[in-house]
């Protein structure tokens, strides 16, 4: 018997039943969409009387309050204390708000409050990166961002701004909105508006500013911290070229006057003048505000009425800023002029300590600029990155026996500063006699490749050339990136990313983000990282740096080819701190000129007063892990990795390595302290001769650190 009617007449009750439920329910319905159009109409009237006039000079900006991991203010990053210029918008001249517009919504006149191409571009590379990274925000939802909202960054957010932006585009012309967000837009250096920004940078009216200059300023809009010219002037003559392309693209310049403003030397027409900004760090919070532009975008900075819970501790930052300005005295008469130090803890990840210069407002050394985050050459204190991926492959122990005498490594011929060597000396005691020659050694032995690979996984995040002149620290590093790589042996192992922010809260207090347990990576075990630590303990020692507790740690001397030194460091942990030192001499411009002071030289001054400053507490030392034995053979001291202790050794003898240590150091430098006698002066090795260029590869660096 068929059933087919009747299976046919029951789905068509099926599709019947919801529309039959809404029309009975049509009443409720209706007054709930009625609710919902009176509740969103009683909010957006609500939050548009706060929009600013366009004819009254109100700036609309709250203060950024940074604060140290206890609570108390760094920096109160106020708008109220920087400069603000109102200006009609004709009154800005023919070329910033067009180079305005190239750069954040070349389409502002032709499309409503929002963009939606933008929007679409912006959802779609949000939905396949699986976050809230992407802008697509047009000059009125920027206007809102600025005046209205939280920097917190959510769907629900997202709809407010577009319902505001909607909204202000109802109520002002887009002549008026532009108008009130060039005059409301953060440039940098204290500078709000167009009008501040041309006077701040070029000391003009904006009337008056060039295309050239316009182009610049209008770049710098994006993330105004992150494109400081003072400290990252490449990036922003980027943004200058980018900005002029779009202004091609949009009509306000020819193709030809685009190519002219492109050879304007802009970095000469700059006349910034030094703020007289209250801060206690002020590098620190220049990167905090970073950290802010690149998670929330730049109108959370721009915005303002947050405040940002920091891992920065003031004592330790006054101890390291004490450490570095009377160091750098010590060490005048050397021609050090400037330093840089940070410390973190090692097991978070927070840093602790900020210091970019030694005189954040001394024009002469270029203060402004922010060391800790310059590329440098860290000369020997790379080499414990070679040691370790040796002894981690087993290519070596640290009683293996290295040659050091004068050894032409296939065309390299690498010196150290008496142009001989120690004899046949084993792997401790190369290192702890910062030796160049078995350096490179045990880099030719292990592979530079391999050396570079545990340098990246350990934090070091510039590029490493693959030469043998690596391995004694040709290429260049920063010294952030040189904390991070010296955080992964100071925590047996765990590589855990240094950050700067623990917490951001709204203007009503609302938390925004809170940085919660932080990850971590294991890059070597505890007795692999054990292997370097235990030996690197007897440094101090050695160098007789004088300070009154016990570290691990490793100095380098960079060489500029010809036997000059651009870069003296020095690199410290124990279980509870890692810090690292620069120092240099530096122009205004951001050149330099050379020093006479060695690494050891800032072990026994910058480094010597922070570690002998620190509090008690950190004092803690490491317990030998599981793996490792204390000893092998002829050698009852050094650390051994568990089976490595009939490693093979390129000794060309099956003897030990020599027992214990030369009975007198390398060198015997003059003594920093004036009334020191010469047999009383703290030994330092002086840097050694640059090493000559490999002709395979080619294009090897000539810098030799020592």
């Amino acid at each position: 018997m068929s059933t087919g009617p009747v299976a046919g007449r029951d789905q068509q009750a099926l599709w019947r039943r919801p529309i039959a439920w809404l029309w009975a329910k049509k009443a409720w319905i209706a007054a709930l969409v009625g609710a919902l159009l009176i509740a969103t109409t009683v909010y957006v009237l609500w939050a548009i009387k706060d929009l600013p006039d366009p004819s009254q000079n109100v700036l609309a900006a709250g203060d950024v309050m940074v604060l140290d991991r206890n609570g108390k203010l760094i920096e109160d990053w106020s708008p109220a204390g920087h400069y603000h210029v109102t200006l009609q918008l004709k009154e800005m001249g023919a070329y910033a708000p067009k180079a305005v517009l190239a750069a954040e919504d070349r389409n502002f006149y032709s499309h409503g409050a929002i963009d939606p191409m933008s929007t679409a571009r912006a959802a779609w590379v949000d939905i396949t990166s699986r976050g809230l990274h992407e802008g697509g925000s047009t000059i009125t939802q920027q206007l809102v961002k600025i005046q209205l909202l939280t920097p917190e960054k959510s769907i629900t957010r997202k709809v407010q701004e577009v319902v505001l932006a909607v909204a202000l585009e109802q109520r002002y012309s887009k002549d008026q909105i532009l108008g009130m967000y060039l005059n409301r837009i953060y440039f940098g250096h204290g500078a709000y508006g167009v009008g501040a920004a041309a006077r701040t940078y070029f000391n003009k009216d904006a009337k008056d500013i060039s295309p050239a200059q316009a182009a610049f300023l209008a770049g710098l809009i994006q993330a105004p911290a992150a494109y400081d010219p003072l400290v990252h002037y490449d990036l922003a003559q980027g943004r200058e070229l980018y900005v002029l392309q779009g202004m091609v693209a949009t009509g306000a310049l020819s193709p030809d006057e685009a190519d002219k403003a492109a050879k304007e030397d802009i970095r000469s027409e700059l006349h910034i003048q030094s703020t007289a900004r209250q801060s206690k760090a002020p590098h620190f919070v220049d990167h905090v505000l970073i950290d802010l532009e690149k998670s929330f975008g730049s109108a959370a900075v721009q915005q303002g009425g947050i405040v940002v819970r920091t891992t920065l501790d003031l004592e330790l930052q006054k101890v390291a800023q004490d450490a570095v300005a009377n160091g750098v005295q010590d060490l005048a008469r050397f021609n050090v002029n400037n330093s840089a130090l940070m410390a973190a803890d090692p097991k978070t990840g927070e840093v602790r300590a900020w210091v970019g210069s030694a005189d954040y407002g001394n024009d002469s050394i270029g203060g402004q600029f922010d060391v800790v985050m310059s590329p440098r050459q860290p000369g020997s204190s790379f080499k414990p990155y070679v040691y370790e991926a040796a002894l981690r492959d087993h290519k070596i122990t640290w009683a293996t026996v290295l040659h050091d005498k004068l050894t032409n490594f296939n065309g390299y011929t690498p010196h150290d500063f008496d142009n001989g060597g120690m004899g046949d000396i084993k792997a401790s005691t190369a290192i702890l006699y910062s030796r160049n020659i078995p350096a490179v050694q045990v880099g030719q032995m292990e592979g530079m490749n391999n050396v570079i690979d545990l340098a990246h996984a350990m934090g070091i995040k510039s590029k490493l050339e693959p030469y043998l002149s690596t391995a004694i620290g040709a290429s260049v590093v920063t010294l952030y990136e040189h904390v991070q790589g010296y955080q992964t042996f100071a925590n047996n192992g765990q590589r855990v990313d240094l950050r700067v922010i623990n917490e951001v809260q709204d203007s009503s207090g609302h938390t925004v983000f809170k940085y919660e347990n932080p990850s971590s990576t294991t890059v070597l075990t505890p007795a692999e990282a054990f292997l370097m630590t235990d030996v690197l303990k007897n440094y101090q020692n050695t160098w007789r740096f004088g300070w009154n507790r016990q570290m691990a740690s490793k100095t380098g001397t960079s060489d500029n080819g010809k036997g000059g030194i651009p870069d003296s460091w020095i690199m410290a942990y124990n279980p509870d701190i890692v810090v690292g030192v620069w120092i240099g001499n530096t122009a205004p411009d951001g050149g330099g000129g050379l020093i006479r002071a060695y690494g050891e030289n800032v072990g026994l001054t910058i480094m010597k007063r922070f570690v002998n400053g620190l509090p008690t507490n950190m004092r803690g030392w490491y317990q030998r892990p599981a793996g490792v034995v204390q000893g092998c053979g002829g050698d009852p001291q050094d650390p051994f990795l568990q089976g490595a202790c009939t490693s093979p050794t390129p000794s060309a003898s099956p003897s030990p390595s020599p027992s214990g240590s030369p009975t007198v150091l390398p060198s015997v430098l003059p003594s920093i302290l004036p009334s020191a006698s010469p047999s009383a002066s703290p030994p330092a090795s002086p840097p050694p001769a640059s090493p000559s260029a490999s002709p395979a590869p080619a294009a090897a660096p000539q810098p030799s650190p020592s």
